[in-house]
């Protein structure tokens, strides 16, 4: 296999830098947006390990070559930016289109499939969000960018300012003053209940001998 790559001729050095560039492209599409998003060490110390092996034919001997090729990468980036722009339609080609993961409360479980991505990863990116169950949220969008966008229902969101002092307005027209007195103690939502219950269960787990 080495001799067959061998035998192929060599590209002038402008088209080696610009097929090495839309190589990389198509192995972070094949990758999936996963790949895009927050990793692991593990995936991080993956993704530079391809990036190296990638860069490897652009092996240069000063740095004029250097600056020359960086130049060529960017040329690239602006050129790829032009063409979305110019043909709205390609954007779903090189960036992939966002998938629904989480619709009126329900996990979609075959979207979860194809973006490669596990309900308790899912649950973790909720939980950063400071959103405490799956049935709060209306929609969860895995964005082409790797990221997770999260809208919850409206009965569900919390309140703003603008929403307590009407509140507060209409109490006092009616002649009632609030109270913090016997207010009724707040439960753990089930998500962050969920990952306490899974950390409690490591720490209790006996030492081996």
């Amino acid at each position: 296999m080495m001799d067959f790559f061998n035998d192929l001729p060599t590209l002038p050095y402008i088209f080696k830098a610009l097929l090495i560039f839309f190589a990389a492209i198509m192995l972070l599409r094949i990758a999936g947006k996963r790949s895009l998003a927050e990793t692991t060490v593990s995936e991080a110390v993956l993704r530079i390990s391809i990036g190296a092996v990638l860069i490897q034919p652009l092996a240069l001997k000063n740095e004029w070559q250097a600056i020359y090729a960086g130049t060529l990468l960017i040329i690239g980036i602006v050129i790829l930016a032009k063409i979305q722009i110019w043909i709205p339609k390609s954007r779903k080609f090189i960036n992939g289109v966002p998938s629904v993961l989480i619709s009126d409360g329900q996990m979609k479980l075959e979207e979860l499939k194809k973006a490669r991505l596990t309900t308790d990863e899912l649950q973790g990116s909720l939980r950063l969000k400071n959103i405490g169950n799956v049935e709060d949220v209306e929609l969860a969008i895995l964005e082409s960018n790797g990221k997770i966008s999260t809208t919850v229902k409206p009965n569900k969101a919390p309140a703003t300012k603008e929403d307590i002092q009407k509140i507060l307005d209409i109490l006092a027209q009616n002649g009632i003053r609030p109270s913090s007195q016997n207010q009724s103690q707040a439960k753990t939502p089930p998500l962050f209940q969920e990952a306490y219950n899974e950390g409690d269960m490591v720490e209790n787990i006996p030492p081996i001998n």
